[in-house]
């Protein structure tokens, strides 16, 4: 009488796994949060409210908030595994949850805080949520999959696009374009 072998979502993933998932949920959070903040939410931004960095320095800090994604990758990988919500539509609740939970929370102590217009910072909590539920998609993905690479294509796809529509729509003055001198501009 032989054993069953255990099935992907029963069974423990690697450390490797975990690494390659969390690397793959980094890069769709990333490429995520440029067509959001650049392109789609562009237009309710103040880059001018007084308290928030010249756009210039802004630009400069870029990696403090890469690696503020990854350390939310990290979390959402470890929370995941833990509960094992393996599969794309299981880690994607997850994440769409966890994202709602702490994107809200953030909003209203941003509001009990910042002088920043509401609007603002409702984007950003919607960015948090929206965040998430894509890293818990790639996760759950990621985590359930024999293999990664339909996962990391699909990863790759979605930051491809992301790129392309927010250069389009900057092109197109459909977003708002901060130049170098840390302006913000309509393309004319």
């Amino acid at each position: 009488m032989s054993a069953r072998a255990p099935s992907r979502a029963e069974a423990h993933p690697s450390r490797m796994r975990l690494i390659h998932v969390t690397a793959l949920a980094w890069l769709a959070i990333l490429g995520l949060d440029f067509f959001l903040n650049a392109g789609l939410l562009a237009r309710f931004y103040r880059w001018d409210t007084p308290g928030l960095l010249p756009p210039v320095k802004m630009f400069q800090l870029i990696p403090l908030g890469y690696a503020a994604f990854l350390l939310w990758s990290v979390a959402l990988v470890w929370l995941i595994a833990r509960t094992r919500a393996y599969g794309a539509a299981a880690g994607a609740r997850f994440g769409a949850k966890l994202g709602a939970l702490l994107g809200g929370a953030a909003f209203l102590g941003w509001l009990s805080l910042f002088s920043i217009p509401p609007l603002m910072l409702f984007c950003w909590a919607f960015d948090h949520a929206v965040s998430f539920t894509v890293g818990g998609a790639v996760i759950g993905a990621g985590l359930a999959a024999p293999r990664l690479r339909t996962v990391t294509r699909r990863v790759l796809m979605l930051v491809a696009i992301a790129l392309v529509v927010t250069v389009a729509m900057q092109s197109l003055g459909l977003a708002p374009v901060v130049v170098h001198t840390g302006v913000v501009r309509w393309r004319e």
